[in-house]
């Protein structure tokens, strides 16, 4: 039976993290984990995105709900061509 796999996670102190960015994106990037520490205590760390697709808030569904399918007043279309001189 193998024993334990310990790995050594990456770290970077505060003052490192402007200047050595692009190298801890490329560790996250490869799956690693950064933590970032400031006077020998880790402050916050970097890690890798979930896999898999994000998914946004559905704005159109929220503002239906709050003004329904019509919102009370002039069409945001009208408002617009009216504010350009156009006519409606």
């Amino acid at each position: 039976m193998a024993g334990p796999i310990l790995m050594h996670m990456k770290t970077a102190s505060a003052q490192q993290v402007p200047e050595r960015w692009t190298e801890i994106l490329g560790w996250v990037a490869a799956g690693e984990e950064v933590e970032v520490t400031q006077q020998d205590q880790v402050i916050a760390k970097v890690v890798p995105a979930p896999a898999g697709p994000t998914s946004s808030p559905d704005f159109l569904a929220r503002a239906r709900v709050i003004w329904g399918e019509q919102p009370a007043g002039e069409p945001l279309s009208e408002v617009v061509a009216r504010s350009r001189g156009g006519d409606s």
